[in-house]
């Protein structure tokens, strides 16, 4: 709206109820617009004063009522747009304002703030896929302004691209040096692979900003993760001390020892079970005591504190439905026939050979799988990488095609494997050496895309670790997993997961024109050199001895299975299900198939 000149009596009007309003005469400055609205009926100066000085006071629907005026009577001011939504969005109603940031966009498409605005209500919308373009933009047109910065590098990272988020988090660290900067920052570094630095990150800023409980906190994990345990186990420590009573660094100590966990963490962990703590608290520790009391040979209260565990986290995401995981598995083999496939690769592929994906249910070996992998001087194991299944989330679908997940063949657009392979490769390698000849990713889930993998990298191989599903679902129950994962929380529910995994492996095996190998967990604990040198004669690889020392290997690993993979390969948990075989009905009872053996 142009300005109108000071003898204007519209403008000497709003700036005579701006000074009643400065001078706190809220009543005097309503008075006065209301006198003023008679005097210029329905004009939009008018109705946003009106608008915004009942949005100062809290009167949010009297400030709907006239913002809503004001865009009626100039649809075409970006400004009223944007505080329209602003005051939608205070209320929380995210989706009836982004229409008006969009607009916003439209008529003023070099207004930072409404890209800005936009953008951080999709994320409140929990878009990330539409967020990261418009904070991107929001960034372009203001880089000053730290807020968007900090949406963008998180968004960035919540999107699955670390390499984009670290600059940006770089960034904000060097305008706002706190530790939540410094954390922000740390875990990026991590998920990049790069723990080694996050965790000399978390040691500068200590020594530069002093005592933090949350810093200390991070470098425990980071500590953990390099296979540093009596390093981690001090960081947690003096995280606890700073912090009494405080669950993560007391469950991380109860991690690092287990059966030989001190009393008196473990004496003040089965006392704050006994309180009445947030249901996140009571997960995070009934897990880790679960794991004391089974390292102790104390197998019916183990599984009374992961019952209880498990409830809590039942409580916080919801319970597991197998109607929609036996939904899911029908639709996976419906979307990828053979025919899919019998045409030969599609156009966009990359016939790179490097791929490897070990995939299985978690707490199958896949992680010592990866780790023999690993030290073969031609191999670089890159971690669980997201990116598979972020392809999945984020590809480009065909025009008037519904986002699913997974998405099926018919879904993808043309371009889709163009953009979506340099996605996996630039994160596979990373920190890989220029002479691998093969990146092993080992997420284990990823069993649910071997059809899109295939597609992307039709030279590729894969590694199904398979082991006795009693000692799988045992090892699964007792373990803190991540909070998207229902099906961990009831026995059924990882009952429901197998036969999940059990049905698509089978299919994957008859349509896809990619190598498979079936490597069991037992046969390879019980005949290691046998079994080792046939991983890597699959992987296409000359033999190797170092092969039979992956456990001497300094690489960091951040899954559950960190220290059992730095020790040579035992039978120790071969049958664990024996000791738990009173709890087992429920399992049992869900799955498809009997377990093989007694």
């Amino acid at each position: 709206m142009s300005a109108s000149p000071p003898s204007d009596p519209l403008a000497a009007g709003l700036a005579a109820a701006s000074a009643l309003q400065q001078r706190g005469d809220v009543a005097g400055a309503r008075r006065a617009l209301l006198d003023l609205l008679a005097a210029f009926p329905g004009h939009p100066s008018v109705h946003r004063a009106l608008g915004l000085l009942a949005a100062n006071t809290g009167a949010r629907d009297e400030a709907l009522r006239e913002l809503r005026a004001a865009v009626a009577a100039a649809p075409g001011v970006a400004s009223l747009q944007v505080e329209l939504g602003s005051v939608l969005a205070h209320g929380g109603d995210f989706a009836a304002a982004l229409p008006h940031f969009e607009a916003a966009t439209r008529l003023q498409p070099g207004l930072a703030l409404a890209w800005h605005l936009r953008g951080i209500t999709l994320v409140r919308l929990q878009d990330d896929a539409a967020a990261l373009p418009v904070l991107r933009r929001a960034h372009a047109l203001a880089p000053d302004q730290t807020p968007t910065l900090l949406a963008l590098a998180q968004a960035e990272f919540r999107s699955g691209f670390p390499a984009d988020a670290l600059p940006l988090w770089q960034e904000v660290r060097r305008r706002r040096p706190d530790a939540e900067a410094v954390l922000r920052l740390g875990e990026t570094l991590s998920r990049m692979g790069r723990q080694d630095e996050a965790a000399a990150l978390y040691r500068d800023a200590l020594q530069r900003q002093g005592d933090d409980a949350d810093l200390w906190m991070a470098l425990a994990q980071g500590e953990e993760d390099e296979g540093h345990r009596d390093a981690a186990e001090a960081a947690y420590q003096r995280a606890l001390a700073l912090r009494p009573g405080w669950a993560f660094p007391l469950a991380g100590l109860l991690g690092l020892r287990r059966g030989k966990a001190a009393p008196e963490h473990v004496a003040a962990a089965t006392a704050r079970l006994g309180d009445d703590i947030p249901d996140p608290e009571r997960a995070l520790l009934g897990y880790e005591l679960g794991k004391v009391h089974d390292g102790r040979g104390e197998y019916r209260e183990a599984m009374a504190r992961w019952d209880d565990a498990n409830a809590a986290r039942r409580r916080m995401i919801g319970d597991y439905d197998d109607g929609d995981i036996r939904a899911r598995g029908e639709a996976i083999v419906a979307d990828w026939p053979a025919q899919v496939f019998a045409a030969g690769p599609r156009p966009g592929h990359d016939p790179d050979p490097r791929p490897l994906f070990v995939v299985g249910m978690p707490r199958s070996g896949t992680t010592l799988t990866e780790s023999i992998l690993g030290a073969h001087p031609q191999v670089f194991g890159c971690g669980e990488l997201a990116e598979l299944g972020l392809v999945a989330a984020l590809a480009p679908l065909r025009p008037g095609r519904a986002r699913r997940w997974p998405p099926g063949p018919d879904d993808l657009h043309p371009d889709a494997l163009a953009w979506a392979a340099p996605r996996w490769l630039e994160a596979a390698t990373r920190r890989a050496p220029a002479d691998a000849l093969r990146l092993v990713d080992k997420s284990p889930l990823n069993f649910q895309l071997l059809g899109l993998a295939a597609l992307l990298f039709p030279n590729a191989r894969v590694v199904w670790c398979r082991r006795d599903p009693r000692d799988v679902a045992v090892s699964i129950y007792g373990e803190n997993f991540s909070l998207d994962e229902r099906f961990a929380t009831r026995l059924e529910g990882i009952a429901g997961f197998i036969n999940l995994e059990q049905r698509l492996m089978r299919h994957w095996q008859q349509v896809l024109p990619l190598p498979i190998l079936e490597l069991r967990y037992e046969a390879l604990v019980t005949d290691v050199e046998a079994q080792v040198r046939r991983l890597i004669h699959f992987a296409g690889l000359p033999w190797d001895p170092a092969c039979l020392d992956f456990h001497r290997s300094e690489r960091g690993v951040q899954t559950p299975s960190r220290w059992q993979v730095r020790q040579p390969v035992h039978a120790r948990s071969v049958g664990r299900w024996r000791n738990y075989e009173f709890a087992l009905g429920p399992l049992l009872a869900a799955l498809d198939d009997a377990p093989e053996g007694g």
